[in-house]
C-alpha cells in the first residue's frame, strides 16, 4: 500500500495540491491539464431512477457521469476523492471502482450524519460503510467525518461522544489497521467543526511502532504549523 503523497513523489500529505468540486466537463479538462494538481475532488449522488451514480453540484446531480469522471482522471494520472452524499450511491460507486480498476490512489469519504440518516433503508452504520469499502477497494484510503454546527452542540459533548465511539469502533471491532483522526475547526459559514477518522492501510512489511520511532511513518506532524484559533 502506498500513501497518496508517496505516489507523486512527495515527503508528507501536506504538499499535496487539491481541486475541489470537479462537477462539469469543462472543470474536469482544466484539473486534468493542470501539472501542478494532485488530487481532484467530487460529490457523488445515486438518486432513484439515475442508472449509474453522476457527479454532484452539491446535493444536486450534474451531467457528469462518474465512470467519466474516474477514467479521465486516472488516464491524466490524478489522485481521486470521492465524497458520498448519500448512503445509496456507495454500492454503486464500489461496483463502478472495481469494474476500473483505478491505477491512481482513491480516497473514499462519507459523512457519518449523512450514513445514518439514509432514506428507504438506505442507511448505513459507519463499521458498515469502512468494510464494504475495505472489501471492494482495499488499496483505498477511507475517510469517515463529521460536520457540526456549534449552536447544535455548544458544549462538544456530541462530537466528543462521536470520537469515542468511533475509536472504540477501529480499536476493538475492525481488527490491525493504522487510522488517523483529522480535526477540522473554524467552518464558516455557520461556526462549524468538526473531524475525520482517516484508515489508510498500510504495508504488511512496516515495521511496528517502537519508542524510537513513535510516529507511523505516513503521520504527519504539523505542530510547528498549528496557530491559536480565537
Amino acid at each position: 500500500m502506498q500513501s497518496v503523497a508517496a505516489y507523486f513523489g512527495l515527503e508528507n500529505s501536506s504538499q499535496l495540491n487539491w481541486a475541489h468540486r470537479i462537477n462539469t466537463p469543462k472543470k474536469l479538462a482544466a484539473a486534468c491539464a493542470d501539472a501542478t494538481l494532485h488530487v481532484m475532488e467530487a460529490d457523488i449522488q445515486f438518486g432513484q431512477g439515475d442508472a449509474t451514480p453522476l457527479v454532484a453540484d452539491g446535493s444536486k446531480p450534474t451531467d457528469l457521469d462518474l465512470a467519466t469522471f474516474l477514467t479521465t482522471a486516472i488516464h491524466a494520472g490524478k489522485a481521486v476523492k470521492l465524497d458520498f452524499h448519500s448512503a445509496a450511491a456507495i454500492e454503486p460507486t464500489l461496483a463502478t471502482l472495481r469494474f476500473l480498476k483505478p491505477t491512481t490512489p482513491v480516497i473514499l469519504y462519507a459523512d457519518v450524519f449523512m450514513l445514518l440518516s439514509g432514506k428507504h433503508g438506505e442507511s448505513l452504520e459507519p463499521e458498515q460503510f469502512i468494510r464494504l469499502c475495505q472489501t471492494a477497494l482495499p488499496t483505498a484510503l477511507i475517510s469517515l467525518g463529521w460536520s457540526l454546527k456549534r449552536v447544535h452542540d455548544a458544549d462538544g459533548r456530541v462530537e466528543d461522544a462521536l470520537i469515542q465511539q468511533l475509536s472504540a469502533m477501529v480499536l476493538q471491532r475492525l481488527g490491525a489497521v493504522t487510522y488517523g483522526l483529522e480535526i477540522r475547526a473554524g467552518y464558516t459559514p455557520g461556526w462549524e467543526r468538526g473531524a475525520a477518522l482517516i484508515l489508510d492501510p498500510m504495508p504488511a512489511t512496516m515495521p511496528p511502532i517502537s519508542k524510537s520511532q513513535p510516529q507511523a511513518k505516513n503521520v504527519v506532524d504539523i505542530t510547528a504549523r498549528l496557530r491559536r484559533v480565537a
